[in-house]
C-alpha cells in the first residue's frame, strides 16, 4: 500500500499538533537489491516495538525503488532489508536520494535466532531536493550528514569520558562540550539544536559528577518530547530502574506497597514527583509506562497491580497518547498470560489453505513451534501424531514449522506420514517473537474459548497428556 494521506492521519490520532501533511520522496538503489523488499517503519510507542506506520516496497529489477508518503513535521523513518536496519531524518517536502550498502541476505540462522539484531547505519544521502525541485543541495549540506558527524564526534568522546571516569581522571568535559558547540555557532536547526543538547546530558550522566535534578534541569527540560529519540535516549539513561533504586530511598519509600496494594495512581505520581529530578505528572507518567514495560516479568511487583494501574494509566491519561502507549504496553504484557488470548496470526498448511487460531474455537489447540531437523523436536513428532489420531474430537494439533524453505517442510510430513496441521512460519516471521520463542520446541495450550490455559505448555515428553486430561477432569469433561 502506498502511505500518502494515511500517515498525518495515524500522527494525529497520537496527538501531534494539526498541521497539514506534506510529501516526502525517497529514492534509492543500491548493489544486489533487485526484487528485493524493504520494510520501512515509523516508531509509534517509545518503549515496545509498535510501529505508529509500516509499509513495504519490492526494489524494482535494476535494485532501485521509490518511497512515498506524507508528514506533518520531521520523523525518523527506518528502512530494513536484509541484515541491515538504515535510519533516515525526513523533513516534510523534500525528496531524498539515497544509497544503499550491498545486499545481505539474513541467514537461516539469523532469522530463527532470538538474539539477532540487525545491523544499523545512518543512511547515506546523496541529494535533498524540495518537491517543487526549487532547489537542490548535495548530502553533505544535509542535517543526516550533520547528525552523523555529530554522532561520530559524540561516540569517541563518550568513550573517553566513561574510560576516564573508571580511572578516576577529570574529564573536563564543560570545556569539551563548549568547544563542540562552538564549531556549530551558525546552526539554525531546533532539531538538531535539541539533539545535541540531550546527548551532552548523556555525557553528563555517564561522566558521573552531576546529579539527576540538575541534569533534568539543564538538558533534559523543560519540554518532554517521548517522539525525539535524542530525549528518549537520555530519559532512558537517566531513569534506568528508577522504581528499584527510588523506592529504596526514604523519599520513595511507599512506591511498593502503592503499586502492590493499593493500585492509586494519582498517589503513586505524587510518590514519583518526590524525587527532584520530575517537574510534573507528564514526565512521571513516562517513568511508569517506561518501568511498567521491563519490570513486568521480574517478580518484584504483582502483575495483575501492573495492569491495574496501566489500565489506569488508559483511562486516565495526562496526555491523549499516554492512553495509546498504556493500551499497547497492556497488550503486549498479557499477549501470553494464562486467561487471556495468545497472539493473533494467519499462517497456510502445506496445502495451502490458511489457518487462524479461530479455526479451532470450540476445540482444545496444541501450539507447537518446531523445526524438521532439531533433535529435541524430532523425540516429540511421534506423540503429537498420536495425539492427532487419538483426541482429534476434542484437541487440534497445530505446529509452526521453521525452515528454511517450505519445501523442507513438505518433504518432512509426507516421508514421515504425518497429518497434524502443520503451518509454514515465514508467512509471518515475526510470530516467532510474538510467542517468545527462544528455543526449539515450544509449546503451548489454548482453551476451547481461545485463552491460554497453559503459558508455555508441558512438552509431549514431559506428560502434556496427562495434563490436558487433568485439566478437561477439573472441568467435568471427562
Amino acid at each position: 500500500m502506498q502511505a500518502k494521506g494515511l500517515i498525518g492521519l495515524l500522527f494525529i490520532a497520537y496527538g501531534w499538533a494539526l498541521i497539514p501533511a506534506q510529501p516526502v520522496t525517497i529514492l534509492g538503489s543500491g548493489p544486489g537489491y533487485s526484487g528485493k523488499t524493504i520494510h520501512l517503519f515509523i516508531k509509534g510507542n517509545p518503549f515496545i516495538f509498535h510501529p505508529g506506520y509500516s509499509d513495504t516496497v519490492r526494489c524494482r529489477e535494476d535494485g532501485s525503488f521509490e518511497i512515498f508518503l506524507e508528514l506533518e513535521k520531521g520523523t525518523f523513518i527506518y528502512l530494513e532489508t536484509g541484515v541491515y536496519e538504515g535510519s533516515l531524518y525526513a523533513e516534510p517536502g523534500y525528496s531524498y536520494s539515497i544509497e544503499l550498502p550491498s545486499y545481505r541476505k539474513k541467514t537461516y540462522a539469523d532469522q530463527v535466532s532470538p538474539f539477532f539484531t540487525p545491523v544499523r547505519f545512518p543512511l547515506e544521502i546523496l541529494t535533498r531536493t524540495a518537491q517543487d525541485s526549487s532547489s537542490t543541495i548535495s548530502g553533505t549540506m544535509d542535517i543526516n550528514h550533520q547528525l552523523f558527524q555529530f554522532d561520530t564526534l559524540f561516540a569517541r568522546v563518550n568513550e573517553e569520558v566513561i574510560t576516564r571516569r573508571r580511572l578516576h581522571l577529570e574529564s573536563n568535559l564543560d570545556s569539551i562540550i563548549r568547544t563542540i558547540e562552538a564549531s556549530y555557532s551558525e546552526d539554525t536547526s531546533f532539531f538538531f539544536i535539541e539533539y545535541r543538547k540531550y546527548k551532552y546530558g548523556v555525557l553528563k550522566m555517564n561522566e558521573g559528577r552531576t546529579g539527576l535534578e540538575e541534569i533534568a534541569r539543564n538538558f533534559l527540560g523543560p519540554e518532554i518530547r517521548e517522539k525525539h529519540p535524542g530525549f528518549m535516549e537520555l530519559f532512558n539513561a537517566m531513569y534506568r530502574d528508577f522504581l528499584f533504586y527510588f523506592s529504596r530511598r526514604p523519599d520513595g519509600a511507599g512506591i511498593r506497597n502503592e503499586i502492590n496494594r493499593t493500585h492509586h495512581l494519582g498517589r503513586l505520581r505524587e510518590l514519583i514527583r518526590m524525587h527532584p529530578s520530575v517537574w510534573n505528572d507528564t514526565l512521571a507518567d513516562l517513568i511508569l509506562l517506561k518501568e511498567f514495560s521491563t519490570v513486568f516479568y521480574q517478580g518484584e511487583y504483582h502483575q495483575q497491580a501492573i495492569l491495574i494501574l496501566l489500565d489506569s494509566m488508559i483511562h486516565d491519561p495526562v496526555m491523549p497518547e499516554y492512553a495509546t502507549y498504556a493500551e499497547q504496553i497492556k497488550q503486549k504484557l498479557t499477549s501470553l498470560l494464562v486467561g487471556t488470548p495468545p497472539p493473533g496470526f494467519t499462517l497456510t498448511d502445506m496445502q495451502g489453505r490458511s489457518y487462524t487460531l479461530s479455526d479451532s474455537e470450540g476445540k482444545y489447540t496444541y501450539l507447537i513451534f518446531c523445526t524438521p531437523d532439531h533433535y529435541g523436536c524430532m523425540m516429540e513428532y511421534p506423540f503429537l501424531q498420536s495425539y492427532h489420531s487419538k483426541h482429534a474430537r476434542y484437541l487440534d494439533v497445530v505446529s509452526v514449522m521453521v525452515a528454511e524453505e517450505r519445501e523442507n517442510v513438505e518433504q518432512f510430513m509426507e516421508r514421515n506420514s504425518y497429518q497434524w496441521r502443520a503451518l509454514y512460519y515465514e508467512d509471518q516471521p515475526g510470530i516467532l517473537g510474538d510467542y517468545q520463542v527462544k528455543a526449539f520446541p515450544t509449546s503451548y495450550l489454548i482453551g476451547p474459548d481461545g485463552n491460554l490455559i497453559l503459558s508455555p505448555a508441558p512438552l509431549p515428553s514431559e506428560g502434556f497428556e496427562q495434563q490436558l486430561f487433568r485439566i478437561m477432569r477439573s472441568r467435568g469433561e471427562i
